[in-house]
């Protein structure tokens, strides 16, 4: 016995544990990304949004002809007869027909489609306050109604039914993903035991070589240093992998989620144009072609402070910290903006000594740029805004202050979540990003940003960096 086990090469058992290992490793990670690329199929989510968006607009088409048979002159049905068309045109298309025809529901689509050409055939036909008539766009209006309620309800159903399918396949890879650790667990504790008996083995030899023992160990700790440093490498290297994927995940979901309302105003806008540009003045085209290039310049705006957030989620922004004077940055910044809107309602105020700051100054005008053009949208038109720079202990800052709506008490905690916009904020521009992103910057520089504000007399944003006691040798506008 004793000789078979001497004929057994010293390296077969270690090397079986590494295979086993590695089998479990590499099973473990195959499982994994399946489970990351199940968990980006959001085609019902999509779906359902889509006809949602339908069933919502086919009801303010039908409040809109309403509220015109009982005389609000404010309401446009012709607006909301285009809206419900391009969302239908929207369900219309490959992949959403597919995925309707697939549940059993196309014939309602269809239906639903003949409907809405009976709606325009019938407004077309009409002239006048007539073209709206409750008496004659009700019929096909509730009937087209009724099949969106019917879709939505198989959609729902098909949402349920396939994300209860994917727990229960999330459910088993976890089990088996638990399995492969398990596996793991074990071949590293039979290869630590085997670690102990090489080691064990390695004394005596030592002790049977002590002429070479210093040397042996010399050896040995150079071989572990340089395992070390290739360990410590590999980690920041996978640390960076994981941030770019973050980042780019990001990036992806907030485009998605807030490009929809200005693709949707510029779709509906060219669609009108399209449909109606002989019945329009050269006055009232011009006044539509502003409305599409304000979406679209909505849009890159929406674009930049995207990129932005995703970058400080995915850990892409890194400061490059050095002492800048802040009374310089902030008059940098009032005088672009005055030489790019033409405004002179901009006033500052800077403490003596001259604040400096230890800061990234790219980073400090991103923030303060927010702050600013924030406080010239949400305050009157007459009314300046406000600039103060001092320093306070080992803090120097910044406060923007404007003489606007203010903002509710019970909404300025949200103020500083992602997309959040307060109630006063309807019918301004925006993205919801702006304070989100200037604080992110803030502290990543090791300052912070809050507010104050009454509701009827104005807001103070402040931000704070950490102070410089002295002076850099320069401090050039970047």
């Amino acid at each position: 016995m004793m000789g078979r086990l001497r004929a057994i090469p010293a390296y077969a058992v270690p090397s079986l544990v590494i295979v086993a290992l590695t089998a479990f490793l590499a099973f473990a990670l195959v499982r994994l990304f399946q489970v990351e690329q199940a968990m980006r199929v959001n085609v019902d989510e999509n779906m359902l949004w889509v006809v949602t968006q339908a069933q919502v607009a086919s009801h303010r088409l039908d409040q809109a002809v309403n509220r015109r048979a009982v005389g609000d002159s404010d309401v446009d049905p012709e607006l909301r007869l285009d809206i419900l068309s391009s969302r239908l045109a929207l369900m219309d298309e490959g992949p959403q027909r597919r995925y309707l025809a697939a549940e059993g529901v196309e014939p309602r689509l269809d239906e639903a489609l003949t409907r809405m050409q009976s709606l325009r055939e019938a407004v077309m036909a009409a002239q006048g306050e007539a073209r709206f008539a409750p008496e004659r766009l009700t019929p096909d209006l509730d009937a087209l109604m009724a099949s969106l309620n019917r879709i939505a309800n198989r959609v729902m159903m098909a949402e349920w039914e396939s994300t209860g399918a994917r727990l229960d396949t999330y459910r088993s890879s976890l089990e088996k993903v638990i399995a492969a650790i398990v596996g793991i667990g074990l071949s590293g504790v039979i290869l630590v035991m085997l670690l102990v008996i090489a080691l064990h083995q390695r004394r005596a030899a030592q002790r049977a070589l002590t002429a070479h023992r210093d040397q042996l160990e010399e050896e040995v700790e150079r071989h572990i240093h340089r395992y070390r440093q290739a360990a410590e490498a590999l980690a920041q290297a996978l640390d960076r992998e994981r941030s770019v994927s973050e980042f780019y995940r990001s990036f992806a979901a907030m485009v998605s989620h807030q490009f929809r309302t200005p693709l949707a105003v510029i779709d509906s806008g060219l669609q009108r144009l399209q449909r109606r540009h002989h019945q329009f003045t050269a006055e009232q085209r011009s006044e539509r072609y502003t409305r599409l290039r304000e979406a679209v310049a909505q849009m890159t705006r929406l674009v930049e402070s995207s990129l932005t957030a995703a970058r400080i989620d995915g850990k892409q922004v890194e400061p490059n910290l050095g002492r800048h004077s802040l009374s310089r940055i902030v008059d940098h910044l009032c005088r672009l903006q005055s030489e790019a809107t033409g405004t002179q309602r901009l006033e500052t105020q800077h403490a003596t000594p001259e604040p400096w700051a230890w800061c990234d100054r790219a980073l400090t005008e991103q923030a303060l740029a927010n702050l600013i053009g924030n406080a010239l949208k949400y305050s009157p038109e007459g009314q300046p805004v406000r600039i103060t720079t001092a320093r306070d202990g080992d803090r120097v800052t910044c406060r923007v202050t404007d003489f606007g709506p203010g903002v509710p008490a019970d909404e300025q905690p949200q103020l500083f979540e992602r997309f959040f916009r307060g109630s006063n904020a309807a019918g301004t521009d925006g993205t919801g990003l702006g304070l989100n992103i200037a604080r992110h910057l803030a502290r990543i520089q090791h300052g912070d940003l809050t507010l104050e504000s009454t509701p009827g007399e104005g807001t103070r944003v402040t931000l704070r960096l950490p102070a410089a006691d002295t002076r850099e040798t320069s401090d050039a506008p970047s």
